[in-house]
């Protein structure tokens, strides 16, 4: 059992948990809690190593994932390198998903989302959820995103990060990728409403961060803008509740264009 709060692998995992350039430069990520834990392992996730708890369910762990090298640690050390108020007593470190920007271009998927300088964890972590939820299974993240295995991004996207791909590019990078489809921007100035756009065919779809609206690189990559129509004189939706009504929008499409399955 590791008792000191000096060890490096503690030290480790608190720089994960607080600095994005450990992150980067270490090339891992921190998740909390089981179920995190395994829909990483699940998706295929490579990991370094556990720091495990006493509790008999984080032992318990232990003996289902004996692939995964474990440690136990003191109540004191879990409660230094958790950022949960209660600690879950599972605390896993995982390889970071390196991609390649040549490799995604061979199989981009119909749907594309861009985060346009999303600088707010949890909205961040929202968005991917909502990604993965509707099936859009590329996110692109322009410069200005927060890091999005961030603590608070990981938590927020409830395991999305499992499920989809996340990358961080450079507007260069997007224009490669995106060429020869729609890139639709969403804007509460738009022309065209989002439930008028037929988003079966191959797009990209832009959403900005409430505050700061699209930048100006966004809007040069943009084909169109759309919008929501809001009622009450309300002026926006937050980036995650638009992503949502737009993206889901998409999947209902995208549902009644497939034929439907026969029992």
């Amino acid at each position: 059992m590791l008792t000191s709060l000096q060890n490096g692998r503690v030290k480790l995992v608190r720089q994960l948990q607080q600095q994005g350039d450990s992150r980067e430069s270490e090339g891992l990520f921190v998740a909390e809690g089981l179920r995190l834990a395994d829909d990483f392992l699940r998706a295929g996730m490579r990991a370094s190593f556990a720091l495990l708890s006493e509790q008999s369910i984080a032992q318990k762990w232990r003996e289902e994932h004996r692939e995964v090298e474990c440690v136990t640690v003191t109540d004191t050390i879990m409660r230094s390198v958790s950022q949960e108020t209660t600690p879950p007593g599972v605390l896993v470190v995982f390889n970071l998903p390196r991609f390649d920007v040549a490799t995604l271009a061979q199989s981009l998927p119909d749907q594309v989302l861009i985060l346009d300088t999303l600088r707010d964890p949890g909205n961040l972590g929202a968005c991917l959820r909502v990604a993965a939820g509707s099936d859009c299974r590329l996110v692109l993240l322009s410069p200005g995103c927060v890091d999005p295995y961030n603590p608070k991004v990981v938590r927020g996207g409830m395991g999305a990060h499992a499920r989809i791909q996340v990358v961080r590019v450079s507007w260069d990078d997007i224009r490669q990728l995106c060429a020869g489809r729609p890139i639709w921007a969403a804007d509460a100035n738009g022309k065209h409403t989002y439930d008028a756009v037929a988003w079966t065919a191959p797009n990209a779809l832009i959403i900005g961060s409430e505050a700061a609206g699209l930048s100006a690189e966004a809007l040069a990559q943009a084909t169109a803008i759309v919008t929501i129509p809001l009622s009450n004189h309300l002026e926006s939706l937050n980036a995650a509740v638009a992503c949502g009504v737009i993206l889901f929008e998409a999947a209902r499409q995208r549902r009644e264009k497939s034929p439907m399955s026969t029992a």
